[in-house]
């Protein structure tokens, strides 16, 4: 296995190291092979349309426009397809050092003091340019230097601090930058994103987390030294936990190890204090294995979890390795570049060719069945075409009637789900108040309590305040929102059942149209139709039902992307704005209630910081418990409406596809009778026209299919 690499157009990346500039890594290939596809595909869309728009002169269009759009897209996706890796991570673990390591440059900020402030997403480019992107969509993203970027959109950790107890946003107007980069390893459609520390706001955190939808991979970097903070685990547990991402666990700055001890060159104590670090990352990280089937990685999990992926890193170290041009060897990177590689190219990859393989295949079963249905008619007279033509027409009214029942299906699940769901929010919401107290402790920081005595240092409390409770809100969401993607889930399962279920109702009537067309009692003189071969027009119906719900909603993820990202969007005015407005509420009247008990106590407990703080907590509570029916009765009808919207979409994909397929079964009837109807259809020459179709798309198919086997 090869490392993942790639070398930019420029001196400094120039130098490369031998070892990864010697031959093409597994997903430099990979891509090579995902373009070759995308190429054919696009042949077959050139040829299909070439048919249509030749048939329509001749015995009528065979209706191939759904799978002609079906096969463009997927044409599309391979070619604009990205595949984006989140590094994440607490603040100051060395994220951005991390990705120059990986790109062999010093792009982006990471020097000891200021941190990347904004989401910074690197990109493919021909030459380097930065852009700003703004939240406002109508304004144009603005390019800057390099410079400019390094200077004016980083900030140092105390001045975010500052800014945030201030209630105020470093860069308000910015939503994120994009810098475009010309390196080979871009160019194969990857995109790496440069994430603000976890532990840095609330509304970062929010932004950093709604772009995880989207990602197929997280570079979770961690402290070689810091292992595993309360700040981490939590992160891990709410958000990243069975996501179905792929979670790649860096622990950087390995070689502080070393110069930690006493004596930094004493080799046994060296193995000594590694085992010991290793020990810890193998306890906390046992139960994020997942990226199963790659030999390769070092089994750092302990015996029977060989698939945690976790790499020991000195990123400074390889980035110094790769300005200077040097070998890799001893900083990490270069097992990290072959996990990587390895799970681009043999674990997300082929799952896309597959995909692209199957819309081949379904379009050549819709070729050829069609071609098989015209064959017989084309010798059928104009009258006895119209007389059958007639006598399916009840036939295909029970397609459309199916159709409707299966739509009611999904309409009574969405609407059993979507009350389920928002009532055990609503009950969730309302029986907060009973575990505020424990919950909230769990989320805050370090708040010294009497400092909310003293004005000068108010403002400071209440921004550690706000956070504190920012992330408690965040982390009862996340909690509640666990439980709705497991019941989603099963109704999506459910869902999937009835699909079979319609779809052998559908079969059957479909079968009956092919009887009553090609005739099983009678059939004109001259046809070639083979009794034997009485499914051709019932063949295809597993294509329209085999995608519902599965590409939307895979089963092994019950809750994927979509979902996710329609559920985040329903919980984002809670997170952020409501919980604000909890806390303008519970600080209009808390400061006057601590000082008063603390007063009616006579002053001698002022000092106490434990009684303040219990004081603290119930006064807290007891407003917050206020608030809660609001919340609930607010919120309810948004996670409702979040609800719904996942099963419209679902209705939307799964009834489109059988639509069209009644659809393109009429329309395939009423062009031939159309033809007909204008002029003598030359039946040796459209036949040959037909069959000689029907060999070219299987030609493709074939061809596409040893491109996708290809080792």
């Amino acid at each position: 296995m090869t490392p993942l690499s790639g070398t930019a157009n420029n001196d400094s990346l120039s130098a490369s190291s031998s070892e990864e500039s010697s031959v093409l890594s597994g997903w430099e290939q990979f891509s090579a092979k995902r373009t070759g596809v995308a190429a054919a595909l696009r042949d077959m869309s050139a040829l299909l349309s070439t048919a249509e728009a030749t048939g329509a002169e001749e015995s009528g269009q065979l209706s191939l426009s759904n799978s002609i759009h079906e096969i463009q897209q997927a044409a599309d996706s391979l070619t604009e397809g990205t595949y984006r890796l989140m590094v994440m991570g607490d603040m100051k673990r060395g994220k951005s050092t991390l990705l120059n390591a990986l790109i062999g440059e010093n792009l982006l900020p990471s020097d000891v003091n200021p941190c990347t402030a904004l989401l910074t997403t690197l990109r493919y480019g021909p030459e380097k340019r930065i852009w700003l992107h703004f939240k406002d969509v109508n304004k144009t993203p603005e390019a800057i230097s390099l410079e400019t970027f390094k200077s004016d959109y980083t900030i140092d950790p105390a001045e975010s601090k500052r800014l945030e107890a201030q209630g105020q946003a470093a860069f308000p107007d910015i939503s994120r930058v994009v810098v475009e980069y010309p390196l080979a390893l871009l160019q194969q459609g990857i995109e790496l994103v440069d994430t603000p520390g976890l532990n840095d706001t609330e509304a970062r955190n929010d932004q950093v987390l709604s772009y995880l939808s989207d990602a197929q991979a997280v570079l979770f970097v961690l402290n070689a030294t810091q292992p595993l903070t309360l700040d981490e685990q939590r992160y891990l547990n709410n958000y990243l936990k069975d996501s179905g991402l792929a979670l790649f666990f860096i622990v950087n700055g390995w070689d502080r190890i070393s110069s930690s001890l006493i004596d930094p060159n004493d080799s046994d104590a060296i193995a000594q204090a590694e085992e010991n670090v290793r020990k810890v990352f193998r306890t906390n990280l046992k139960d994020y294995a997942g990226l199963k089937g790659y030999a390769g990685l070092k089994d750092y999990a302990g015996e029977g979890t060989t698939d945690l992926c976790l790499f020991e890193i000195s990123a400074l170290q390889a980035l110094r390795q790769r300005l200077r041009g040097q070998p890799l060897a001893g900083s990490g990177l270069a097992a990290l570049l072959e996990g990587l590689d390895h799970f681009l190219t043999y674990e997300r990859g082929p799952a896309e060719l597959q995909r692209a393989l199957s819309v081949a295949n379904r379009a050549y079963r819709s070729v050829s069945t069609s071609v098989a249905r015209r064959i017989p008619l084309l010798s059928e007279t104009l009258e006895t075409l119209q007389e059958k033509v007639v006598s399916v027409e009840s036939d295909f009214t029970k397609l459309e009637e199916i159709r409707d029942r299966y739509r009611q299906v999904i309409h009574t699940s969405r609407d059993i789900n979507a009350k389920t769901v928002s009532m055990s929010f609503r009950d969730y919401i309302l029986a907060l108040e009973s575990s505020f107290e424990d919950d909230f402790a769990d989320s805050q920081p370090d708040l010294e309590f009497l400092d909310f005595l003293e004005a000068d240092k108010r403002q400071e409390f209440y921004a550690a305040f706000k956070r504190a409770f920012e992330r408690y809100i965040n982390d009862r969401l996340a909690a509640w929102e666990f439980t709705a993607k497991q019941t989603i889930g099963t109704a999506f399962d459910e869902l999937n059942a009835n699909a079979v279920e319609y779809q052998v109702a559908y079969a059957e009537v479909v079968e009956v149209i092919h009887e009553k067309l090609m005739g099983r009692r009678f059939h004109a003189v001259g046809h070639d139709f083979d009794p034997n071969k009485a499914k051709v027009w019932v063949d295809s119906v597993k294509d329209v039902f085999e995608d519902i719900p599965d590409n939307l909603n895979n089963a092994v993820r019950p809750f994927n992307g979509f979902w996710q990202a329609v559920m985040q969007s329903a919980l984002a005015y809670i997170c952020i704005v409501l919980a604000l407005q909890l806390i303008g509420v519970i600080f209009s009247s808390l400061f006057l209630n601590v000082i008063g008990i603390i007063m009616a106590a006579g002053g001698i407990f002022a000092v106490q910081a434990e009684f303040v703080r219990q004081e603290f907590l119930k006064a807290t509570k007891k407003e917050f418990a206020k608030q809660l029916p609001r919340i609930a009765d607010e919120q309810t009808p948004n996670i409702r409406k979040a609800v719904k919207d996942c099963f419209t979409a679902y209705e939307a994909r799964a009834i489109d596809r059988i639509t069209n397929d009644i659809a393109s079964r009429k329309g395939e009837l009423s062009n031939l009778v159309a033809q007909k109807q204008q002029h003598e259809i030359n039946r040796e020459r459209e036949v040959n026209r037909l069959q000689q179709l029907e060999t070219q798309v299987q030609e493709q198919v074939s061809a596409i299919e040893s491109m996708v086997n290809i080792n």
